[in-house]
């Protein structure tokens, strides 16, 4: 049966932010519960963009303005890889 099914995609990544807009969009989105438009780009190249929900997003150490961060986002509708 073709196309039966629920399908969605799960993304957990681990970083450093810096303080950036990329950062205070998550963590609005994180604390919010907001769905919004991710474009995400893995190494090699390949890409994901559709709309995800912030599942998870913890932040650990601090130091010289840098905090390492764990993310994990769970798309919401159709997901296009490319």
């Amino acid at each position: 049966m073709s196309g039966a099914g629920v399908r969605s995609v799960s993304v957990s990544d681990a970083g450093i932010f810096t303080g950036s807009a990329a950062e205070t969009r998550l963590k609005s989105n994180a604390l919010s519960g907001a769905i919004d438009d991710y474009r995400l780009a893995f190494e090699g190249g390949e890409t994901m963009t559709g709309r995800f929900l912030v599942t998870r997003l913890e932040y650990a150490g601090d130091f010289n303005g840098e905090r390492t961060y764990t993310l994990s986002l769970e798309s919401s509708g159709a997901v296009v890889s490319a």
